[in-house]
């Protein structure tokens, strides 16, 4: 990348990062236009959820497998422009069919996204400085959900969800054209095959890394999925205070992600991991224990926005550093775990609090992290257990 400084490339990197949050995460404020426009119910319309996640989870590993030995940067732009296909598709689709469809199409391009965008900003920079450049990164993603998914849900509201998905195609192109004008880089991905999938799973480190990113992701999500009920339920809050809960919550994210830039140059990752799961249960437990005052969920919101920003950097720092020599495999296959752990904790809020009640949430989430921490000390190389050296 010659024609911009590193900082420069890194920042917009992370646009390609905010492009996708945006893509990802706006349709869920969109769900009830889409269902009122196409006489849908809410229930079919939350597919369009899954859809994303199930074919970026799937498709990850398998475009590395048929496509991986690309250029990055032409895979980069392909994936943005795919997402950007799928997105102007979501737009004009006629009906129910045709919108899952372009929503499929949306995920294939994120999962070509997400890896390049990662494995890019990692080739940026020294390997000290690696953690702190993935932190800045994804800070686009940060982004998306604290100024990316309030906006598009108000434009859903306002504009419509057709003009919705219509202008974060074009900050899908907008990032595409930028990529194509000033990243100029050369670097080629790995040819992949099947049995380096297998292999890396049959390492122990590794397949123990990713067991964290799901266990962890699921963790969050258990509770965050019903993060509006529970706070309306057990809180009393109101319609006014949820958005500003929420709105709080995204800003200790994008704390939380200066954090990460900070322990990515001082701590090791596998510090920096323990250090996340810890303030998760922190947050769990104290949505768990607290009285019904408003104050004390935001309190337990802050250590949960926090912990995510410094836990999803750091997994993937740690995971390049087990598996170096297969760098875009294994940033391809942590992007999936993260969807698949979005998916289970989904899955997991609803059949939880269905059987056994909102206030179980929490206590849920404490054991996923808690199987996450177990998954992270079990098969953690031998040499790296118990070590809290900082490294730099």
């Amino acid at each position: 990348m010659r024609r911009l400084p590193t900082m420069l490339s890194l920042r917009l990197l992370s646009l390609c990062f905010f492009a996708l949050g945006c893509a990802s995460l706006s349709v869920v404020g969109a769900l009830q236009s889409i269902s009122s426009a196409l006489g849908l119910s809410r229930a079919h319309v939350a597919l369009l959820v899954p859809a994303f996640a199930v074919t970026f989870a799937v498709g990850a590993p398998a475009l590395q497998v048929l496509v991986g030995h690309w250029r990055r940067r032409t895979l980069l732009l392909t994936g943005l422009l795919l997402m950007a296909a799928g997105l102007l598709g979501c737009a004009a689709a006629p009906g129910y069919p045709l919108l899952i469809a372009a929503r499929v199409l949306t995920g294939f391009g994120a999962a070509l996204v997400s890896p390049m965008v990662s494995a890019l900003g990692v080739a940026l920079v020294p390997t000290e400085r690696q953690g702190h450049a993935l932190a800045i990164v994804f800070l686009g993603m940060t982004m998306a959900s604290v100024v990316g998914v309030p906006l598009a849900s108000w434009c859903a509201a306002t504009l419509g969800w057709r003009a919705m998905f219509g202008l974060i195609a074009l900050l899908a192109l907008l990032a595409a054209i930028l990529v194509a004008i000033l990243i100029d880089d050369a670097s080629h991905g790995q040819a992949v095959q099947v049995r380096h999938i297998v292999d890396v799973f049959a390492h122990r480190p590794t397949a123990g890394s990713l067991a964290v990113t799901v266990l962890g992701l699921a963790s969050l999500f258990t509770t965050y999925t019903m993060i509006t009920p529970i706070l309306r339920d057990r809180f009393h809050a109101g319609a006014p205070s949820i958005s500003l809960a929420l709105f709080i919550y995204g800003l200790a994210g994008v704390a939380g992600n200066r954090v990460a830039q900070y322990l990515a140059l001082h701590w090791s990752s596998m510090r920096s991991v323990k250090l996340a799961l810890a303030l998760l249960v922190t947050g769990f437990a104290t949505l768990f224990l607290a009285p019904g005052w408003l104050a004390m969920a935001l309190l337990a919101l802050l250590p949960w926005a926090v912990a995510v920003d410094v836990l999803l950097p750091a997994q993937q720092r740690r995971i390049v550093e087990l598996r170096p020599d297969m760098r875009g495999l294994v940033l391809a296959l942590n992007s999936s775990a993260l969807f698949v752990g979005i998916a289970v904790g989904g899955a997991l809020a609803g059949g939880v609090s269905t059987r056994w009640g909102l206030d179980a949430l929490p206590l849920a989430s404490i054991g996923l992290s808690a199987l996450a921490w177990v998954a992270l000390t079990l098969t953690a190389p031998r040499e790296a257990r118990g070590t809290l050296v900082p490294t730099s």
